[in-house]
């Protein structure tokens, strides 16, 4: 059975082994925790996991006005991938404009451990709270193991965009709320963005041309479509369309890639970006 840790010691010995990038000199007296199972030695040693078998992403969610939070994604031996109490740490929540986490078990996690080996087909899900409308940014502000040259990319469920980080910050605009099912952080590049099989490419279309988008599908009828912006900001929505075929005309704005996210009868949900 696993033992509930609480006190001060632990707490600093797990933020410095799972955040500190270097090794850390530790001098400790006698005490088993879980993973570590220290000894008092004579003299002091450096302890720190090999590097090789931590692989970890620190990630930010910021905005031009100031705003920083922080979360830990990492790889680490002895973890799993559910609930540790010895490995995993709740987020406290205790930024008043907004909070960031992953999601493990339904618990909001300011840090995330995993287990090793790295699985690049791994996926995690991320939330946040936030009392600002307008945009924000996820970015990379740091890695370490496998997973400094490894791709690492953000899925925004609500666009259908998938954007890999190591290419810069993901803007993206939000309203007040919590939104606990819109992000997903991934690495494989097979399953990215939304799988479209040969059929559905060839019965279905989305052009721009003027200031009209004209969506047609020989073969399902179009349920629902909605229209974003690049940063995730919703320009139209039709939930009821009942048809093959939907012009759009209402849509105000200058030269920029929309993302038409469709909605077919069947379910299938096909992601498409026009220069409009």
């Amino acid at each position: 059975m696993k033992k509930h840790f609480t006190s001060p010691k632990y707490f600093f010995i797990l933020w410095i082994l799972l955040l500190a990038s270097n090794p850390v000199q530790c001098n400790v007296s006698p005490v088993s925790i879980g993973f570590f199972n220290f000894k008092k030695s004579p003299s002091s040693k450096t302890f720190a996991p090999p590097e090789e078998d931590k692989h970890r992403v620190w990630l930010n969610l910021t905005n031009d006005q100031g705003l920083f939070k922080q979360i830990l994604i990492g790889y680490i031996p002895g973890a799993t991938n559910g609930w540790d109490h010895n490995y995993d740490a709740l987020t406290m929540d205790a930024n008043k404009y907004a909070d960031f986490y992953s999601i493990n078990e339904d618990r909001k996690l300011v840090i995330q451990g995993r287990a090793v080996p790295f699985n690049p087909a791994d996926t995690i899900p991320l939330g946040y709270r936030s009392t600002i409308m307008g945009n924000l940014k996820i970015s990379i502000d740091h890695a370490d193991g496998n997973l400094t040259d490894a791709d690492i990319y953000l899925q925004d469920n609500q666009t259908g965009i998938t954007h890999n980080l190591k290419s810069g910050p993901y803007t993206f605009s939000t309203l007040t709320g919590t939104f606990n099912d819109r992000f997903v952080i991934k690495y494989a590049g097979k399953n990215l963005g939304v799988n479209e099989s040969k059929t559905i490419a060839d019965t279905f279309t989305v052009v721009s041309k003027g200031k009209s988008i004209i969506l047609r599908s020989t073969d399902k009828t179009l349920r629902e479509v909605n229209v974003f912006d690049i940063t995730g900001k919703l320009l139209y929505s039709n939930q009821k369309i009942g048809d093959r075929q939907l012009e759009i005309h209402s849509i105000c704005s200058g030269t920029q890639v929309l993302v038409v996210k469709t909605t077919l009868e069947n379910g299938d949900i096909i992601a498409r970006k026009v220069l409009f």
